[in-house]
C-alpha cells in the first residue's frame, strides 16, 4: 500500500513539474533569457580591445559593488540611441552605504578613442563601432562603461539598461494609470526622441489639471518631463510617486497574474544586464529594505559643472569639486579621477553624431546568446521571495532607472 502511495505522489510530481516546465518554457524563457546575463563588450582606454566580454561580479556579497544604470531615448528600432541617463550606484554591503551618482548626459568627457564629446553620445559611437564585440548594443554598453571608468576611475561591476518604451509597454498592459493632476504643466521643451527617428526633436506638452487616466506614453510624458512644475523638482517627485502608487494598486489585484507572460514579453527587448536572474533579485531585495533617506545622492550639476562658452550645449565638469566626492562616496581613494575636458567638443558634434550612426540598426542588434535560467533556480525565487520568475524585480529596476531613484523599488 505504501509502495502505491510513493508512486502516486510520485506521478502527481512528475505532473506538476512537467507543467511548470511548459508554463515557463511557454511564457518566459525567452524574454528572462534576452534580458538577463547580457554581457558588454570589454574596451580599454584606447576603446580598441576587441571581440572579450566584461566580466561580472558576484551579486551582493560582502564587497562593494558598483552598478552602471543606463536609460536609453528609444529602442533602438531607428537609430543608434542616445543614453539619456547614467547613474552610478555603489553599495557596501557591509555597512549598508548606498550612494547613487548622477552624471548629466550633457556632461562634456573624453570617450576613449572618440576625442571629447557629450556623455550620451559614447553609447551611440560604442553601438556604431562593429570591430569591437559581438553586437552593437554589447559595444554601447562597453564603451558607456569605459568612458565613466576612464574619466572618474570608477570600477564598474555591473550594468542594467532600460528603454523608456518599455516603461511605455508596462503601463500600458497594466491598463493605464488613474492620476489626478495638482496642477497644470506645460513643457516648451519637452524631448520628443521615444520611438521617433528624430533623437533631438522637442515638442510643446501641456497636462491640464485634474483626474484623468493616462496610457503609457503620457505617464512617460507626465513622470519625465523637468520644465515649468510649479515647485519645481518636488513637484516632479510627487508625479513619479502619483504614478507608482496606482501602479501599486494594479500590480497587487490577483488579474496581474494572468498578465505576468505579457509583462515579461514587455521587459524582454527592455531591459538589459548583465546580472542573472538571481542577481537582480537579492539587488531589489537589498534596495527594500533602504531607508531612502539615507541614500547619498551626487548629482553632478551647477555648481559640480559648468555650461561650456563654446555654444556646444556641453557642460564641464567642475573637477576640484568632483574629485573629493567621488573619492569618498566610491571610497577610491587616490584612484579618484576627473578629466577637465575643456577643449574642443570633438565627438558629439551633430554632423559627426549622424555620420558615425549611419544606417538604422534593427532590434535583433541587442540580443546575445545566454544560458537560459533552470526551472529549478526560479522556482526557488518564487517560494523565497513570492517574486515569480523575477518579474517584479526587474519591474522595480526598469522604474529604478527612470525615476532616477530607489523610491521606484517600493512599489
Amino acid at each position: 500500500m505504501w509502495a502505491r502511495i510513493v508512486v502516486a505522489v510520485m506521478a502527481v510530481l512528475l505532473v506538476a513539474l512537467g507543467s511548470g516546465l511548459w508554463y515557463y518554457q511557454s511564457n518566459f524563457a525567452t524574454p528572462i533569457t534576452k534580458i538577463t546575463n547580457q554581457q558588454a563588450a570589454h574596451i580599454g582606454e584606447d576603446g580598441q580591445s576587441a571581440n572579450q566580454l566584461t566580466t561580472t561580479g558576484n551579486g551582493i556579497g560582502t564587497k562593494r559593488i558598483n552598478i552602471l544604470l543606463l536609460g536609453s531615448d528609444n529602442d533602438g528600432k531607428n537609430q543608434a540611441p542616445l543614453a539619456q541617463t547614467d547613474i552610478v550606484v555603489t553599495i557596501d554591503p557591509q555597512t549598508h552605504y548606498v550612494g547613487m551618482l548622477s552624471i548629466p548626459r550633457d556632461l562634456r568627457v573624453v570617450i576613449p578613442d572618440n576625442g571629447t564629446g557629450k556623455l550620451d553620445a559614447a553609447f551611440s559611437f560604442g553601438w556604431s563601432n562593429e570591430h569591437v564585440g559581438p553586437t552593437p548594443f554589447s559595444n554601447a554598453v562597453g564603451l558607456s562603461i569605459a568612458t565613466i571608468e576612464k574619466n572618474f576611475g570608477i570600477p564598474i561591476n555591473y550594468y542594467a539598461w532600460v528603454g523608456l518604451d518599455g516603461f511605455v509597454k508596462v503601463i500600458d498592459t497594466a491598463g493605464g494609470v488613474d492620476i489626478d493632476a495638482i496642477h497644470p504643466i506645460t513643457d516648451n521643451a519637452y524631448p520628443d526622441d521615444v520611438n521617433t527617428k528624430d533623437h533631438f526633436g522637442y515638442e510643446r506638452l501641456y497636462i491640464p489639471p485634474g483626474p484623468q487616466h493616462m496610457n503609457g506614453m503620457q505617464a512617460l510624458q507626465y513622470v519625465r518631463t523637468r520644465h515649468a512644475d510649479l515647485v519645481g523638482d518636488f513637484g516632479r517627485s510627487a508625479r513619479q510617486q502619483q504614478i507608482l502608487d496606482q501602479l501599486k494598486v494594479k500590480l497587487d489585484t490577483p488579474s496581474i497574474v494572468t498578465k505576468l507572460p505579457d509583462l515579461a514579453n514587455d521587459l524582454g527587448d527592455t531591459v538589459k544586464t548583465d546580472m542573472s536572474i538571481q542577481d537582480i533579485v537579492n539587488f531589489m531585495d537589498f534596495a527594500r529594505t533602504l531607508n531612502t533617506n539615507k541614500i547619498d545622492r551626487l548629482i553632478l550639476s551647477p555648481p559640480y559643472s559648468a555650461m561650456a562658452n563654446d555654444k556646444t550645449g556641453d557642460f564641464l565638469p567642475n573637477c576640484a569639486m568632483i574629485m573629493p566626492k567621488i573619492a569618498q562616496m566610491f571610497a577610491l581613494g587616490n584612484n579618484a579621477n576627473c578629466i577637465t575636458a575643456a577643449g574642443t567638443n570633438t565627438g558629439s558634434s551633430l554632423a559627426s553624431f549622424h555620420s558615425a550612426i549611419g544606417a538604422p540598426i534593427p532590434m535583433s542588434a541587442l540580443n546575445t546568446p545566454t544560458q537560459n535560467a533552470s526551472l529549478s533556480q526560479l522556482n526557488a525565487l518564487s517560494q523565497n521571495t513570492g517574486d515569480t520568475f523575477g518579474v517584479h524585480s526587474l519591474l522595480d529596476m526598469m522604474f529604478l532607472v527612470v525615476f532616477d531613484s530607489f523610491d521606484a523599488t517600493k512599489v
